[in-house]
């Protein structure tokens, strides 16, 4: 009798074995991957994500290519307009951390500007765009950055540590405009130091990392020698904090201006009159200030370059789009002032002939089949260094 009623026991047992099985497996199933390739037919039915992730894939390089193949300039063709349309979408992702696509887009601008950045510049000034408000401005006998920071987290910057490396032995100075994240990092100044190249900075800013390092700020406008480049630093300001507005003299390859995060009300009564003391070519400035209008009637430049677009650390909503920049600049046109939209990783070679500070240009010249450079009758290498 015993051994017969152990049976349906044993039956019992089973089944709420199998019921506690289901019980486990149905949350796992909720969260499967699939069995398939969506390499094979595409179908993302139940993976918005993975579909997302393989649009970014896809689009990207061919955003990449399509700018390579239509460069910066005053009036961009349809071609360049699609791609940083296209782009402004993309970028306007509030997922884009996880999109592997964005990472590889960056390196990739960085790539080719990399592969640029050591070729001579015959006549004027090269130059580079970064991220955010960063520029390469590179001349025949001296290159220098201007606030190069890598964007994104520490675990995963924008620009890699590598990337920063190569910069910064490119370079011969670094200048930085205020102490926001956005303008400043510590771990590239500290790179630019342990490189024995010199730094400007605010008053104030990280005077302890070494006797390269050189605070410069006051109330009057300050003048900085640094051999192929004479800096005027001007005192504005970011809200109440220090923002150095710099004014570059390429000593005959141009005059160049980087406004930082300036948008201090106080400070418009010097800005308004910059134009009377200092001829400027090239206003770089970002996209979204104070007064757009009001900047470009003090500073009177040749040519401005925005900032600042797509600042990926903001919020979807706060993100200055490329198309909003160029809508801001045709409303300005009466200012007569050309506007060059560049992206992350482009170049743009300014020597406008017409300049007054643009006195002379170079010629390229070979020596036991070497290329050298050839200026006033010295003769220089590719990347500046005289040699003759």
């Amino acid at each position: 009798m015993k051994k017969i009623s152990s049976i349906p026991y044993r039956l019992l047992r089973a089944v709420l074995v199998c019921i506690s099985g289901i019980g486990v497996l149905l949350p796992a199933a909720a969260q499967r991957t699939p069995a398939y390739s969506f390499d094979d037919d595409y179908i993302f039915w139940g993976y918005p994500n993975t579909y997302l992730n393989y649009q970014a894939k896809i689009a990207y390089p061919l955003i990449d290519r399509m700018l390579r193949d239509n460069p910066p300039a005053v009036e961009p063709d349809r071609d360049r307009w699609m791609a940083l349309v296209t782009l402004d979408q993309f970028l306007h992702d509030a997922e884009y951390q996880r999109r592997e696509a964005f990472y590889t887009f960056i390196n990739s601008r960085m790539a080719g500007m990399l592969e640029g950045i050591d070729r001579p510049v015959l006549s004027g000034v090269r130059i580079y765009k970064l991220y955010n408000s960063g520029f390469i401005l590179k001349t025949l006998k001296t290159t220098v950055a201007i606030d190069l920071v890598p964007g994104g987290t520490t675990s995963k910057p924008f620009l890699t540590d590598s990337v920063i490396f190569e910069i910064v032995s490119r370079c011969d100075a670094l200048l930085v405009t205020n102490s926001g994240n956005m303008h400043a990092s510590r771990n590239v100044v500290k790179e630019f130091v342990a490189s024995g190249k010199k730094v400007i900075v605010p008053q104030g800013l990280w005077t302890n990392l070494g006797e390269d390092i050189q605070p410069v700020g006051a109330d009057t406008v300050q003048t900085v020698d640094l051999g192929a480049m004479t800096l005027h630093v001007m005192p504005g300001h970011a809200s109440s904090a220090r923002n150095n507005i710099y004014v570059m003299d390429f000593q005959g390859r141009g005059v160049v201006a980087h406004t930082g995060a300036q948008d201090n009300e106080a400070d418009w009564g010097w800005i308004d009159k910059v134009h009377d003391k200092y001829n400027i070519d090239v206003l770089l400035t970002k996209s979204r200030n104070i007064s757009l209008e009001s900047m470009l009637k003090g500073f009177k430049p040749r040519m401005l370059i925005t900032s600042h677009e797509n600042e990926m650390e903001s919020t979807v909503d706060n993100r200055e789009s490329y198309w909003t920049t160029q809508k801001r600049m045709k409303s300005l046109a009466d200012l007569a002032i050309p506007h060059v939209l560049m992206t992350w990783g482009e170049a743009y070679e300014y020597a406008d002939t017409e300049s007054e500070n643009i006195s002379s240009s170079a010629n390229k010249v070979m020596m036991d089949g070497i290329m050298y450079i050839e200026r006033k009758g010295a003769i220089y290498t590719p990347t500046g260094i005289k040699v003759k």
